[in-house]
């Protein structure tokens, strides 16, 4: 299997960017921030991603990266997330799963456009269910 690539610059542009999305993320109606346990240190592990589709308490959310993301592997390892919407932190379960052209063509065009544009060369893009509902 082939190393997976970035497109050029998308590297920079997360660590530049990162740090004010996730400042920026609880007043902007289109980012949630997701906190994970780091399946290594233990330690909370937040990251600023695109909101994604809201079934009642379940919000799904893409990861144009699949398995090799870490918020991804971190889920893998426990499933136990907070989602901050808005100003609002809510726990919940999140389960990771294959993500179908059907389910993509459901959200926004910007995370359509993100999934292609940002997508790591052999990666599968999977879907991350958190269902609040429990939290």
């Amino acid at each position: 299997m082939a190393k997976a690539t970035r497109p050029a610059g998308v590297l920079r542009f997360w660590r530049l960017s990162g740090p004010g999305a996730k400042f920026l993320a609880p007043i902007n109606p289109f980012f949630v921030v997701i906190e994970t346990t780091g399946r290594k240190s233990g330690l909370p592990r937040r990251m600023p991603l695109a909101r994604g589709i809201t079934d009642g308490t379940v919000i799904s959310l893409v990861s144009v990266h699949g398995r090799r993301a870490d918020w991804v592997r971190n889920i893998e390892a426990d499933p136990r997330v907070r989602l901050r919407t808005g100003l609002r932190w809510r726990t919940g379960t999140a389960m990771v799963e294959p993500l179908t052209a059907q389910q993509l063509a459901r959200f926004n065009t910007y995370i359509r456009s993100a999934a292609d544009r940002f997508a790591l060369d052999g990666t599968e893009q999977v879907l991350v269910r958190v269902d609040t509902g429990a939290g």
